[in-house]
């Protein structure tokens, strides 16, 4: 906690400060706009094995606080730090790293480099709205990646994003990873390759809204040298229940449903429910339960 304390001093002392001086010196400190983030978040759960036995468990469900910067007019620089917090853990693995990355937002778009969210995922990630379970059947490269160029910007009525990974290992591709991400409206289509592996990835995700009822899907193929594992997943929101259904083509499938109410503007409780049909194999199907609590700032 000091930590976070140390932070939040030294931002406001940086935002108070416009300048500094030194007997004749006068250093002018940029107008920087810095946001603190972030999001505490704690749950119990009990997950069924394949043997249909379990038990309760409880522990840290993706907390995180993060650092969002941005100066200048029109074409401006940005930044953002994001780490993990490990709420529930004493040790030296409390922090994680998430989102690491600068660049710069102008008329013509966006360039950043670092540790950034994977394009690809925005797409199959369009029905990730559960706090513990869904998006079983995604087929994709991972939700963030480091050592990655992001480039994005809106051609007429599409957005377009991509990026390229350049990890430098020895014996790999100059370009380790492309995505590539385009959305027009609702609907939003997005193509990736793991040049080390050969692996492809197509992905397609739409939404609409009936009357109350917000709906999503998403389906996604990852093809090895010709062999494909194919998912989708369609969900539905009504104010603060969603229900999902979720399919890998010619394997599991995956019902969840789930609550979540907010009781202050910050602090909101879950619960959630998924079953899990193992018709792949002859595992036992699987009942899965989770509750929990948050608070977003």
């Amino acid at each position: 906690m000091s930590s976070i304390k140390l932070m939040g001093g030294a931002l406001a002392l940086s935002m108070a400060i416009s300048s500094v001086s030194y007997g004749d010196t006068t250093i002018t400190l940029p107008d920087v706009n810095a946001e603190i983030y972030g999001k505490l978040n704690y749950h119990a759960y009990y997950n069924e094995n394949t043997s249909g036995t379990a038990t309760w468990k409880s522990g840290n469900n993706a907390s995180r606080i993060g650092l969002s910067i941005s100066e200048g007019g029109d074409i401006k620089a940005v930044g953002k730090i994001e780490v993990g917090v490990n709420i529930d853990d004493s040790g030296s693995d409390t922090f994680s790293s998430r989102l690491a990355y600068l660049g710069v937002e102008g008329p013509l778009g966006s360039a950043t480099i670092g540790r950034q969210n994977s394009v690809f995922t925005s797409i199959t990630g369009a029905t990730d709205v559960f706090n513990v379970y869904g998006s079983n059947a995604d087929q994709n490269q991972g939700d963030r990646m480091s050592n990655t160029l992001v480039i994005s910007n809106d051609i007429g009525p599409a957005s377009v994003s991509s990026m390229i990974q350049m990890d430098g290992t020895e014996g790999n591709k100059d370009i380790d990873k492309y995505e590539t991400a385009v959305g027009i409206g609702p609907v939003s289509v997005g193509y990736a390759k793991d040049n080390n592996t050969e692996i492809d990835y197509m992905a397609i995700s739409g939404s609409h809204d009936l009357g109350d009822v917000a709906i999503s899907a998403a389906y996604s193929i990852k093809d090895n040298a010709g062999t494909e594992t194919k998912g989708y997943e369609v969900v539905a929101q009504y104010d603060s229940i969603s229900v999902g259904y979720g399919e890998i083509v010619d394997g599991d499938s995956f019902i969840t449903a789930g609550i979540d109410h907010s009781l202050t503007a910050a602090f909101a409780v879950y619960a959630e429910y998924q079953l899990e049909q193992n018709v792949s194999s002859s595992e036992e199907d699987q009942n899965n339960y989770a509750v929990g609590a948050k608070v977003v700032f």
